[in-house]
């Protein structure tokens, strides 16, 4: 199947879960978004959790986290 990761396709195998395609996207991307740095948000902007289930042509946008006390 295939998803798209900040509009960048990438072929996984049916049943991936978030975690799954973000390392295949990119370990750099994986460890920022396991450290916190980063988030993983659906196509409509919401977050989503690593253990997320994805369906063909779902869309993933890897975004800056926000820090505690910040207001953008």
């Amino acid at each position: 199947m295939q998803i798209k990761v900040n509009e960048k396709p990438v072929e996984i195998f049916a049943g991936a879960r978030v975690r799954d395609v973000l390392r295949k996207y990119s370990k750099i991307t994986w460890t920022q978004v396991q450290k916190g740095s980063k988030k993983a948000c659906d196509g409509h902007g919401h977050e989503i959790g690593l253990d997320g289930e994805l369906a063909d042509g779902a869309r993933i946008v890897i975004t800056r986290a926000r820090r505690a006390g910040s207001r953008t």
